[in-house]
C-alpha cells in the first residue's frame, strides 16, 4: 500500500467523503441549481450541483451534441499555436451559462473567497459536468494569491475534446480536477456513443423523480453493448495513434464511423468494487481504461449491463469503504513498465489491474500511453539542448543589426540589399534558425510535445526574441525576390507558421487579443502600403488605406517606445522614411507625425 489518495490530491478523505455525500444529495435538490455546504471544522466550502435527466440537457443534436467552446467566457480553452478552439458538449455549456446568468453562484463564491475558504465544486452525473465548467470558469477569473478552486466529480460524463484537455493541462489546471469512476458505471462512457432513443429510457432509470427510477428496464443490455461498441471504436483508433500507426486507413475510418470527440482530462480514480482505488492522470491511459475496465463475457453480459446502471447510484457508499481501506495504486509512476501478464510484476499493482479486468491487450495500450508521454518529454529535452544554438545564432544577428546602422541603412534595408558578406552570413543564420523552429512547430502540430510546452516562460521569451529579430529578414527576402508578385502579400500568403505560433504564445501569455503583438510584421505592412498608390479621391479604398497608414504611425511610436522596434527604422535611407515622406499631409496623424519627424531628424 503506497501513498494515500488524500495526500496525492491534497484533499483529506473527510473532505472527499463529504463531497460525495453532498453531490448525491444535490442530485435531487428540487430545482435549485446547486447546494452550498460549509462544514464545521473544514477549510472548504462545497458547491454541489444538481442533476438533470432531460434529454435536451445531455444532447442538443446528433450524433454527439458538441459545439465550439465560447472563448469569451473560457478564453484559455483553445490550442495556442494551432489556433484551434476546444469542443464542448453544447447542452452542458448552455445550461452552465444559464446558471451563471442567475448571478447567485458568483455571489456565493465571492463570499466564500472573502472568508478565506477553499472553494470546492462537486457533482454527480450531469451535475458533475456543471462542476467541471464552474471550476474552469473561476480558474479563468483567478487572481494572484487566491486559492484556485478544486473539483471532485462522481460518475461524470465526458465534457470536452482533446483540445479541451490539452488546454487544461497547458494551463497547469489538470491537478484541480478529480474524477471518481466505478468500474462498470455507464455514464462516464455515455458520451463516447452517439445519441439514440435508448438514452431517454436510461435517463428515466437514473432519474430519482421518474416512476422508472432504479427499476429493471428492457433495453439496458442493448444500450450497454451499443455504448461499449462505440467506446471500442474510439479506444482502438486512439491506441493505434499511440502506437505510431501511420496507415492511412486509420484516418479513413472517420469517413465510415462516427467517432466521439470527447476525451478524458484530470485525475481519474477507478473504484474496483472491492475497496481498491486505481489512480491515473494520463488522459490517453484514462480513455483506454474507460473501455477495457468495463469489458464483459457473453455469459455475464446481462449482469454487467445491470451493474453499469446500478453502480452509477452508489458512489457515496463505495467511497466510504474504499477510502477507509486506502488500498491505492498510482499507475502514472510506472505506466510504460506495467506487467503484461496477470501473474507478474509488483503484487499490489497486478492485483489492482486484475481486479479491473485489464487484459494483456489493455496493458499494452496503457504502456503505449506512457510511452507517448515519455517520447514527448524526450522531444522537449532535444529542443532544450538546441537552445544554446538558437541563442548563438540570434547573437550573430544582433551584432549584424548593430553594425547595420554604420552603413546608414537600417537592419531591414541592409539585408534586403544583399551587397556585403555580412548580409550573406546573416542569411545563413536565418536559414539555420528557420530549420530549428520549423521542426519545433511540426512537433507541436503533431502533438509530439508535452501539453505545457507552449506555456513555458523561457520558450515564450526566446520565441519573441527570435520573431522580432528574424522575421524582418524573412520579409526582406520575400520582397527582394518579388514573391509578392506571383504569390501575394507576405501577410496573407507568405508568413511562416513559426512566426504565427510565436506571436500567439506571447499574446496568450499577456492575455492580449489576436494580432495585438504584430510588431515583427511592421515591414510587411510598409511594403503592402508602398504598393498601393495614394490618390486624391475619397473612395472607400483610399479611406481604408488612410486608416491603415494612420494606425501604423501610431503603433510605430508605441513599438519604438516599448523597445519592440529599433530606431534604425527611422534612418533617412530606410524604406519606411522614403515612403513616409511621400505621404500627403492628410494621411499623417498627429501627434504621431510630429514624433516620427523628430525621430528622423535625431
Amino acid at each position: 500500500m503506497g501513498e494515500t489518495v488524500g495526500n496525492r490530491i491534497s484533499l483529506s478523505e473527510e473532505i472527499i467523503n463529504r463531497a460525495a455525500s453532498q453531490a448525491m444529495r444535490a442530485h435531487d435538490s428540487g430545482g435549485r441549481p446547486f447546494v452550498l455546504d460549509k462544514p464545521r471544522g473544514l477549510s472548504v466550502a462545497i458547491f454541489a450541483f444538481a442533476g438533470s435527466w432531460l434529454p435536451d440537457d445531455w444532447f442538443t443534436h446528433p450524433p454527439f451534441g458538441e459545439t465550439k467552446m465560447d472563448t469569451s467566457t473560457f478564453p484559455s480553452l483553445r490550442s495556442i499555436g494551432n489556433d484551434e478552439v476546444a469542443v464542448v458538449n453544447a447542452s452542458f455549456l448552455r445550461r452552465f451559462k444559464a446558471i451563471l446568468d442567475q448571478l447567485s453562484l458568483e455571489k456565493e463564491v465571492r463570499k466564500v473567497v472573502a472568508d478565506h475558504k477553499q472553494v470546492l465544486f462537486t457533482g454527480h452525473s450531469w451535475g458533475a459536468a456543471m462542476a467541471i465548467l464552474a471550476t474552469l470558469y473561476f480558474l479563468e477569473k483567478g487572481r494572484p494569491n487566491q486559492k484556485p478552486p478544486r473539483c471532485i466529480t462522481f460518475g461524470s460524463p465526458l465534457v470536452g475534446d482533446r483540445i479541451f484537455g490539452h488546454a487544461v493541462r497547458r494551463e497547469k489546471w489538470s491537478d484541480h480536477f478529480i474524477h471518481f469512476v466505478m468500474r462498470f458505471d455507464i455514464i462516464p462512457r455515455i458520451m463516447l456513443c452517439p445519441a439514440s432513443i435508448e438514452h431517454q429510457q436510461i435517463l428515466n432509470y437514473l432519474n430519482p423523480r421518474s416512476e422508472f427510477y432504479g427499476k429493471r428496464i428492457d433495453p439496458h443490455l442493448a444500450f450497454y453493448l451499443k455504448v461499449m461498441r462505440s467506446a471500442a471504436s474510439v479506444a482502438t483508433h486512439d491506441a493505434c495513434n499511440l502506437m505510431g500507426c501511420t496507415n492511412p486507413l486509420l484516418e479513413n475510418l472517420r469517413n465510415f464511423v462516427d467517432l466521439s470527440p470527447y476525451r478524458p482530462f484530470g485525475t481519474f480514480i477507478f473504484c474496483t468494487g472491492n475497496g481498491k482505488l486505481v489512480v491515473v492522470k494520463d488522459p490517453n491511459a484514462a480513455l483506454q481504461m474507460l473501455f477495457y475496465t468495463a469489458q464483459l463475457s457473453q455469459e455475464e453480459a446481462a449482469e454487467i449491463a445491470r451493474r453499469s446502471l446500478y453502480e452509477h447510484l452508489v458512489y457515496d457508499n463505495e467511497l466510504q469503504e474504499s477510502l477507509g481501506m486506502q488500498n491505492v495504486v498510482h499507475l502514472d509512476d510506472s505506466l510504460e513498465e506495467l506487467p503484461l501478464s496477470s501473474d507478474s510484476g509488483p503484487a499490489i499493482v497486478n492485483t489492482a489491474l486484475n481486479d479491473l479486468g485489464l487484459s494483456t491487450e489493455a496493458r499494452l495500450c496503457l504502456r503505449a500511453a506512457g510511452g507517448l508521454e515519455n517520447r514527448r518529454l524526450r522531444n522537449q529535452a532535444k529542443i532544450d539542448d538546441n537552445k544554446q544554438k538558437i541563442k548563438d545564432e540570434l547573437s550573430k544577428l544582433r551584432g549584424y543589426q548593430e553594425k547595420g546602422e554604420t552603413r546608414e541603412l537600417g537592419y531591414y534595408d541592409a539585408f534586403k540589399s544583399q551587397e556585403e558578406k555580412a548580409d550573406f552570413d546573416a542569411n545563413v543564420s536565418r536559414l539555420v534558425l528557420a530549420g530549428i523552429w520549423d521542426e519545433i512547430i511540426e512537433m507541436l502540430r503533431r502533438s509530439e510535445l508535452p501539453d505545457e510546452f507552449e506555456n513555458r516562460e523561457e520558450l515564450i521569451e526566446l520565441g519573441t526574441l527570435y520573431r522580432r529579430l528574424v522575421e524582418p529578414l524573412d520579409i526582406a527576402n520575400y520582397y527582394r525576390n518579388l514573391k509578392n508578385e506571383d504569390t501575394g502579400t507576405y501577410m496573407t500568403r507568405g508568413r511562416p507558421k513559426r512566426y504565427r505560433y510565436a506571436q500567439r504564445w506571447l499574446e496568450h501569455a499577456e492575455n492580449k487579443p489576436s494580432g495585438w503583438r504584430s510588431e515583427s510584421c511592421f515591414w510587411a505592412e510598409v511594403e503592402e502600403l508602398c504598393s498601393i498608390k495614394t490618390g486624391c479621391n475619397n473612395g472607400p479604398l483610399q479611406d481604408t488605406k488612410k486608416q491603415k497608414i494612420q494606425q501604423l504611425q501610431k503603433r510605430l511610436i508605441e513599438w519604438i517606445n516599448d523597445g519592440c522596434l529599433g530606431k534604425d527604422v527611422v534612418l533617412e535611407g530606410s524604406t519606411f522614411v522614403k515612403w513616409w515622406k511621400t505621404l500627403p499631409s492628410e494621411y499623417r496623424s498627429e501627434p504621431e507625425s510630429s514624433m516620427i519627424a523628430k525621430l528622423i531628424h535625431g
